[in-house]
């Protein structure tokens, strides 16, 4: 489904995961807009149940370093090198999210896996300081990304996206386990 969808004019990039029931497709794409998403979805073979369930996500609005970062914690959130995170997997103060859906394997030292659309479901897999460092990833940085935004949605002040996600990782020369959710 991914080439088929790639493959449509103004699809710069596209995730898709599919689990028993559903399937999620992310456009990486400012220039496609939610009418030609359907479209194209309906294009390639798919049917959409209720145009109701397709969501616009924003965009993060920052993706700035830390010396660069603003003083308005609530609305950024920063991104993270593979070489940062490799040396900050053990870090206690560290949450390790996996957002990445369905479960495709797990950074080693990661704390919890929260579907990237269900985060507001599963705060409670979260920690409740909202202060609280919490690095996120997927298997490429699409979902991390939409995550990253709802987190600092909802007032988390602290968040880092790992752009590449698992791909990256293993592409750097580390191993991605299965502990089969």
């Amino acid at each position: 489904m991914r080439s088929a969808l790639e493959g449509l004019e103004g699809v710069e990039n596209a995730e898709v995961s599919l689990d028993k029931d559903n399937a999620v497709v992310v456009f990486d794409s400012s220039k496609v807009t939610i009418k030609q998403m359907t479209e194209s979805v309906k294009k390639a073979g798919y049917g959409i149940s209720g145009a109701s369930e397709i969501t616009q996500y924003k965009k993060g609005k920052s993706e700035k370093s830390e010396e660069n970062k603003s003083d308005d914690h609530t609305t950024d959130y920063r991104t993270l090198t593979i070489e940062e995170l490799a040396e900050l997997t053990d870090d206690p103060e560290v949450t390790l999210v996996n957002v990445h859906i369905p479960y495709a394997g797990e950074i080693p030292g990661t704390n919890a896996f929260v579907p990237f659309n269900r985060i507001q479901e599963n705060k409670d897999k979260l920690p409740s300081d909202k202060n609280a460092k919490i690095f996120l990833y997927c298997r490429s940085g699409h979902m991390s990304k939409l995550a990253s935004n709802t987190l600092t949605g909802m007032g988390y002040t602290d968040v880092y996206d790992v752009p590449g996600g698992m791909n990256a990782w293993r592409k750097a020369g580390y191993e991605i386990s299965n502990t089969s959710q």
